[in-house]
């Protein structure tokens, strides 16, 4: 027998949900997004990818200037330098987790400072006296 074929019949042997059991579980992430406090305002705009997945320069994100002047800022992910943040061998799993999670998001945080600081800096030259419009989640559209 496969490696395949060996999932494949693992997996066929593991308990099916029921279909309450799959609506309680919806209902539930439904109950909890709605809970979920409101995410804060931001002026980043929603991102464009302009190059599609095999361009040399797939993964560039190009933040437009919310009033269509033409401006954007560039930013791209996988062009910049990455450092594992040091893990000390006695960690166990959810250390190591723990710090990996501290480290990626103390790198997105470094990232929409940045996004953030190069529209502000637009705005005062570009379009002076008005503030960036404001938006709920800079992660979506």
């Amino acid at each position: 027998m496969s490696d395949l074929q060996d999932l494949d019949a693992l997996l066929a042997s593991l308990p099916k949900p029921s279909l309450a059991e799959q609506l309680a579980e919806l209902e539930a992430a439904r109950r909890a997004a709605a809970e979920a406090p409101p995410p804060e305002p931001t002026i980043i705009p929603p991102f464009v990818s302009p190059y599609p997945l095999h361009h040399p320069r797939a993964g560039l994100l190009r933040f437009p200037c919310a009033l269509n002047c033409g401006w954007s800022h560039e930013e791209w992910p996988a062009a910049e330098p990455f450092e594992l943040p040091p893990i000390p061998v006695t960690a166990d799993g959810a250390e190591c987790s723990r710090i990996l999670s501290e480290h990626a998001t103390a790198r997105e945080d470094e990232r929409k400072r940045r996004i953030e600081e190069a529209i502000r800096r637009h705005f005062a030259e570009a379009h002076a006296g008005q503030e960036p419009p404001a938006r709920t989640d800079w992660r979506t559209p």
